[in-house]
């Protein structure tokens, strides 16, 4: 479509024309998002990746609208600033609980690893202080192992020597 400069309708006409391609657009990102389906795996790269992009253009965000407020102050553009710095601040504080709660549950797994370790190795050494078996097989071991030594009795007769 041609747009004529002296024509004060063709702004008219082309802002129609871009509303109407931005709904197909918009529903089109709708669809796309309805057919995400994540399972357990990709969830926590979803919402990191997520989570990281929002507070990335928050801040951006934050630091135009610091300088828009700055300049020119009113109480709605404080009151937007000041419900988009809280929103910021909840995202990335929510991102640290997240990072502490992965940090937490290694160390526990490392800590339980090192706990089962050591007990393993403290039952290992008790099991080798222990004999294993009842009383008739360490009797029969015992028979077993015995060696017949030949001895002679010699008497030794230390009364003849001191009258």
């Amino acid at each position: 479509m041609t747009i004529d400069a002296d024509d004060p309708l063709g702004d008219v006409d082309e802002l129609i024309e871009q509303l109407q391609t931005g709904s197909t657009e918009v529903n089109d990102l709708v669809q796309a998002a309805e057919k995400i389906n994540l399972d357990r795996k990709d969830l926590e790269q979803f919402i990191l990746d997520n989570q990281g992009t929002l507070i990335q253009d928050s801040v951006n965000v934050l630091q135009i609208m610091k300088q828009y407020v700055a300049a020119a102050p009113n109480a709605e553009d404080v009151a937007s600033f000041a419900e988009l710095l809280k929103a910021t601040s909840t995202a990335i504080d929510n991102l640290a609980k997240l990072h502490t709660s992965r940090e937490r549950t290694d160390t526990q797994k490392i800590i339980k690893q090192m706990d089962i370790d050591a007990k393993k190795t403290i039952n290992d050494d008790n099991n080798k202080m222990k004999l294993i078996g009842t009383r008739d097989e360490i009797y029969k071991k015992l028979l077993e192992d015995i060696t017949v030594v030949d001895a002679e009795v010699v008497e030794n007769d230390d009364t003849k020597d001191q009258s």
